[in-house]
């Protein structure tokens, strides 16, 4: 979507444009972009950190809400001052579905850390969101086996 020099990488249904990110975008292009775009949310790559673990979340069964655990995080996150969403790839911490993780909220920044909570939803419904305008359903886990009474 076109934003005078700018443009967005999609346009959703319901007029947000959602930014894509593989690699690193300086402070300055992140204010940038938020004031150039208006309505829009951060997708920032983060597979390679959930799958080495650097990246961890809390799972808490029957609960849509995590927190997490970031060790070496995207240095300017914290400039983002639209919706933050984290692509996690395939996630062993919930059997392997594709995961996205929308952050909440940050706790006070540590050194070579981030951590906080926020809202997971499957690729599939952030896809929909999107693509189709259907709204977000959270992703909740399930209890372990064990845990069944």
């Amino acid at each position: 979507m076109p934003r005078g020099e700018l443009e967005g990488d999609v346009l959703t249904p319901c007029g947000h444009i959602v930014e894509l990110r593989y690699g690193p975008l300086s402070r300055l292009n992140i204010e940038f972009r938020e004031r150039v775009y208006g309505t829009m949310v951060w997708l920032f790559y983060a597979c390679d950190a959930h799958r080495s673990g650097r990246l961890r979340l809390g799972l808490v069964p029957g609960r849509p809400h995590v927190n997490f655990a970031w060790s070496r995080p995207r240095e300017t996150l914290d400039a983002c001052r639209r919706p933050v969403h984290l692509d996690l790839g395939e996630s062993e911490q919930a059997d392997g579905l594709h995961l996205v993780l929308r952050i909440n909220r940050c706790h006070p920044k540590q050194p070579g850390r981030l951590s906080g909570s926020g809202v997971l939803y499957t690729a599939e419904a952030f896809h929909n969101w999107m693509a189709h305008g259907l709204p977000l359903t959270p992703f909740t886990s399930e209890a372990p086996d064990h845990a069944v009474a």
